[in-house]
């Protein structure tokens, strides 16, 4: 739903060990700058600017991943989010945020780009072995380029970077996309995936080794479960669809034009998951989602309520909420036809209301979502108009009166077609 899903940075392509692009407690230079050359070649892009390599400890690797965490947000406000996921049902109670994406960091990160500094991060400790990506390169390769894998991967986050920018100021947790922002992140990552076992490969990269390696990724998911049973699928499904999806995704890239149609898809980024999740909705009929401007919760901020976040959840969003009560298939069957949605989180002292009016492409689909989400949320309450699914919680108690919220509500929210 919030930038909370696109926190990590490279988590994924860092679960190893960097090899033989760390000697002595230094950067090996010279292999980077190979890597460099071998990608601008690959990728038809080439750098416009120097990338430097840092070494890094492993405490300097935590501190400058909890600056990540200090910049994306300000004070008190991941408590927000969190408050506002765990209320609509993404994260469990007791959620506690910022030391899981710690861990997470700290398990898993090997190397980053940093898209502020315009820099390359290299750990010289193992933070993380063995692994995900070990046993992909061991399906695909009978060598060891891991380091390879690893540097080119971020690399190509640093050619994103120039020639299509990567996003680096988070938006106001009153104004938030983070479903248009993850799916953004998707394709980045996607591409980065392609590109980096195109650079280990001398180049090459034909549709059976973009088969392999898109089948590969389809184990991801359940392999970061099994790694860390522990944290929310909230946390690890957003993850795991930016390596997975993303790499899908961009793979339909690669196959229609080549590199040419990956790069105009990044000039043109999908704007929802669900263009990431059905690439037939971006690549042969452009979907692009309903915009929603939420109205009619005036009253409630004359009462005390002030906005504490907006945002949209996205078809991914729905289908991680609504798997905490059905099966996977029927999760994703209740969140295909998404068209369109709106959260707004009202806070007063330690209340909240949610206000999250949902659009649809058909009839049959605002029926199934309603129909779907009092499994998961059996305290919500939901109106349906149409095409259209309004849902609000609140806290305890008689008021404030839903009922009245919610006529309000449909008055005054404003509807754009998409396109």
């Amino acid at each position: 739903m919030s930038r909370l899903a696109v926190l990590a940075v490279a988590l994924l392509t860092a679960a190893c060990g960097p090899g033989r692009v760390v000697r002595g407690g230094g950067v090996n230079t010279d292999l980077v700058a190979a890597i460099r050359a071998g990608l601008a070649r690959i990728r038809g892009l080439e750098f416009t600017a120097a990338v430097p390599a840092s070494p890094l400890s492993s405490m300097e690797v935590r501190a400058r991943l909890a600056h990540e965490l200090d910049e994306t947000f300000r004070p008190g406000e991941i408590e927000r989010v969190t408050a506002v996921e765990v209320r609509l049902g993404l994260l469990p109670e007791g959620t506690v945020l910022r030391p899981i994406y710690e861990r997470l960091f700290e398990s898993q990160i090997a190397a980053f780009y940093d898209p502020r500094a315009k820099d390359l991060g290299i750990s010289t400790e193992a933070l993380g072995a063995g692994g995900f990506w070990i046993g992909m390169l061991s399906t695909l390769t009978n060598h060891d380029f891991v380091g390879e894998l690893l540097i080119s991967h971020e690399l190509t986050h640093a050619l994103q970077d120039q020639h299509f920018g990567l996003p680096t100021t988070p938006e106001p947790l009153a104004d938030s996309h983070g479903d248009r922002l993850l799916a953004r992140r998707a394709l980045l990552e996607g591409d980065a995936t392609l590109a980096s076992f195109a650079y280990v490969g001398g180049g090459r990269l034909d549709a059976r080794t973009v088969g392999l390696v898109t089948e590969q990724m389809h184990g991801l998911p359940a392999q970061l479960a099994i790694q860390y049973p522990d944290i929310p699928d909230g946390i690890l499904a957003p993850l795991a669809f930016q390596y997975d999806e993303g790499t899908s995704f961009a793979a339909h890239a690669y196959l229609q034009g080549g590199w040419a149609e990956v790069n105009r898809a990044q000039r043109d980024p999908p704007t929802s998951t669900e263009q990431v999740l059905h690439p037939a909705r971006y690549f042969e009929q452009r979907d692009p989602p309903v915009e929603i401007a939420l109205g009619g919760t005036d009253r409630l901020e004359a009462a005390g309520w002030r906005t504490s976040v907006e945002d949209t959840v996205g078809e991914l969003g729905i289908r991680i909420l609504i798997g905490h009560g059905l099966s996977p298939a029927g999760a994703a069957a209740a969140a295909d036809g998404w068209g369109g949605d709106r959260l707004r989180a009202l806070a007063r002292g330690d209340d909240l209301v949610l206000v999250w009016m949902t659009a649809w492409e058909r009839e049959a689909d605002a029926v199934d979502f309603g129909g779907a989400l009092p499994v998961v949320r059996p305290d919500a309450r939901i109106e349906r108009r149409g095409a259209r699914v309004l849902v609000l919680l609140g806290p305890p108690g008689p008021e404030p009166r839903l009922d009245a919220i919610a006529a309000r509500v449909w008055e005054r929210t404003r509807f754009t077609p998409a396109g």
